[in-house]
């Protein structure tokens, strides 16, 4: 069966606001390619401090509520963080469940999709459940690995995943390493699907030779991104070579991350971006001599399913080093297209990062080697059709049973 004229209805926790942002990016950006494929798409994404639903990309975007506007940013900066931290979250996590699950009913409802794809599984299959029985509507799960984790470590998370995922028609994992995690509790078919990149790269900037070396960090503020080691290795660094650290993104940590900057006596070497726009994004990819991603299995079980920052990188050319942790290890050849290190490791880091910048040469040969990589694994001319294949699938497959139901 084709996906041409299905419409096909998106349930997740993250979704850009506007053309340049960045929270889902990758869900956006999977949506805007399975465009070209003639299927319609709706959008079903909790509200952000009270948005309102909205159009992006010709994509109507439901954006529900759940909260007074100060608390409903749940899902924004890592909701098993913000439990973890502020333990009043966790109304809002039943109320996110609750409300959620009666407007996407109400939304199916009213636009009747043929067919449900959602993003982590947990909490919204359990979300999406109600319309998927009562009108008839498949589902496909897409792990990323967080959920995963959060069984790990809370057992009746694992119960209701092992209950919910017979129910699905389809089920991807984000990289071999997600995948492992699902294999540990459901013995069905997963479709291992990644997710290329969100932004157009630029051509790598040369340095001049009066410039001092930049090291580029992207992502959230968050524990299991492991910011804190790389500032501890950064001295480690400064002892041999003049570095500038530029650090893109924002998250619950910042003013912890910025406190222990300062105490380290490293604000003159370190820059704090915030957010920036996809173009200014862009511009430091190409302007970084190294890209550094020192994530770790954090407090709660998290780390990295994936990792698309990587995928940014070595598309601008660029090395990478990074922990060899979670889907971390499907991206990065270590010794090839960059460096792997164990997590919380500040020496090692350190060293990784000394390695790279003694030899520039093989650091620009990492780079390169990278880029034809990604342009064989990760690009969107691969993965596209896979999702189609998933998609066709699971319509396939509730056609049949729905047929073989009238037959008995």
């Amino acid at each position: 069966m084709s996906i041409e004229d299905k419409h096909i209805l998106v349930v997740t926790s993250v979704y850009p606001m506007t053309a340049d942002g960045n929270h889902g990016a990758f869900v956006r950006e999977a949506i805007l390619r399975l465009q070209a494929t003639g299927a319609k798409f709706t959008v079903f994404a909790p509200a952000y401090e009270g948005s309102k639903s909205h159009v992006l990309d010709g994509v109507k975007v439901y954006r529900f509520r759940y909260c007074p506007k100060h608390f409903e940013n749940l899902a924004r900066d890592g909701a098993p963080t913000k439990l973890q931290r502020q333990p009043l979250y966790l109304l809002a996590a039943i109320l996110y469940i609750l409300l959620g699950t009666l407007q996407l009913f109400w939304v199916c409802y009213k636009e009747k999709p043929n067919l449900l794809q959602i993003h982590w599984p947990f909490p919204h299959g359990l979300m999406a459940l109600p319309a998927s029985i009562l009108l008839g509507i498949p589902m496909v799960f897409s792990f990323h690995g967080a959920e995963l984790m959060l069984a790990n470590k809370f057992g009746f998370v694992t119960h209701i995943l092992r209950w919910l995922l017979p129910i699905a028609k389809g089920v991807t994992a984000n990289s071999s390493f997600t995948n492992g995690l699902i294999r540990k509790i459901f013995d069905g078919s997963v479709t291992v699907i990644p997710y290329g990149m969100t932004i157009k790269p630029k051509p790598p900037k040369k340095r001049s030779p009066e410039e001092v070396p930049k090291l580029l960090f992207v992502g959230r503020l968050d524990e299991r991104k492991g910011l804190r080691y790389l500032l501890t290795a950064l001295p480690l660094v400064l002892a041999k070579y003049p570095v500038r650290l530029r650090i893109v993104g924002k998250g619950i940590l910042e003013d912890e991350i910025k406190s222990q900057c300062h105490a380290m006596g490293l604000n003159d070497v370190v820059d704090f971006l915030g957010f920036v726009s996809k173009e200014e994004l862009a511009d430091e990819y190409a302007g970084c001599d190294i890209f550094v991603l020192p994530a770790i299995v954090d407090s709660k079980g998290d780390t990295e399913g994936l990792g698309i920052v990587m995928i940014e990188a070595l598309a601008h050319q660029k090395p990478v080093i990074a922990s060899a942790v979670g889907g971390i290890v499907d991206v990065i050849h270590s010794g090839i297209t960059g460096l792997l290190v164990p997590e919380k490791d500040p020496e090692a880091l350190a060293q990784a990062i000394l390695t790279l910048l003694s030899n520039p040469i093989k650091a620009q040969k990492m780079g390169q080697e990278g880029l034809a990589d990604i342009e064989v694994r990760f690009t969107w001319h691969r993965i596209t059709p896979i999702w189609e294949k998933v998609f066709a699938n699971a319509l396939d497959s509730a056609v049949t049973r729905k047929g073989t139901e009238t037959l008995a």
